[in-house]
């Protein structure tokens, strides 16, 4: 039997110059959200966002907001890579907490790691090697988590345009969308913008797949083979 394949939710990524504490930064989002008519199923209101320091390029402070079905958190981390220290701050019910975990100097939140595998050079690697990282989620440091690359392959877009694509899978960590020991793919455009065309994931109510619906301000123009 075939998939049934149904559009339930929409995300926006944004990037653009900012500043956090005098040091100036990219200002980097990520907004998700189910459509109205699948909020009964399992309603999806997440915010994510980073601002990384221009100069180091790894992240000052990274915000998370999240909201599905009956769970809900607020996390703020301020990153101190001199010390390798990481402060966060936790908003519950009106009340903060505030912890202070141990950090590699490879360690990225969330947004900044997807922008850094955006940002890797794929053609200095053969497929199935791997590039590990260490991610900062729910006040833990995921130690290795892998990117791994899966050659190039034509992949055609939502609107029928099809276009040079890089490929590569990172781990997926547990959590109360995504399965564990499992990846998600994730398919790039063959240029310098590395913009996300196509994803796909498991998930703990079934499979998701991503298709970019529109691009904005790449740095060069994209180039359809068709």
């Amino acid at each position: 039997m075939a998939n049934t394949w149904v559009p339930a939710g929409k995300v926006r990524f944004m990037v653009k110059d900012s500043t956090f504490k005098n040091i100036n930064c990219f200002y980097i989002e990520g907004k998700g959200k189910t459509y109205k008519n699948y909020d009964w199923f399992f309603k999806v209101r997440d915010k994510y966002a980073s601002f990384v320091s221009k100069e180091s390029l790894k992240p000052t402070h990274f915000v998370r907001r999240v909201r599905e079905g009956n769970f809900s958190l607020n996390y703020d981390y301020s990153f101190d890579y001199k010390n390798k220290k990481a402060v966060v701050i936790e908003k519950k019910n009106d009340v903060d907490s505030k912890e202070t975990i141990n950090i590699s100097s490879c360690a990225y939140d969330l947004m900044t790691s997807v922008y850094f595998a955006r940002a890797i050079d794929f053609n200095k690697y053969k497929i199935g090697d791997t590039i590990a990282i260490d991610i900062v989620l729910d006040k833990k440091v995921y130690e290795g988590v892998n990117i791994i690359y899966n050659g190039k392959e034509i992949i055609k877009t939502q609107h029928n345009k099809k276009i040079n694509c890089i490929n590569f899978k990172i781990d997926l960590i547990e959590g109360t969308i995504f399965k564990g020991d499992e990846k998600m793919s994730v398919f790039v455009t063959d240029d310098e913008n590395k913009v996300p065309i196509y994803i796909e994931a498991e998930i703990l109510v079934g499979s998701i797949k991503v298709f970019v619906n529109s691009i904005k301000n790449t740095k060069t123009k994209l180039k359809f083979l068709n």
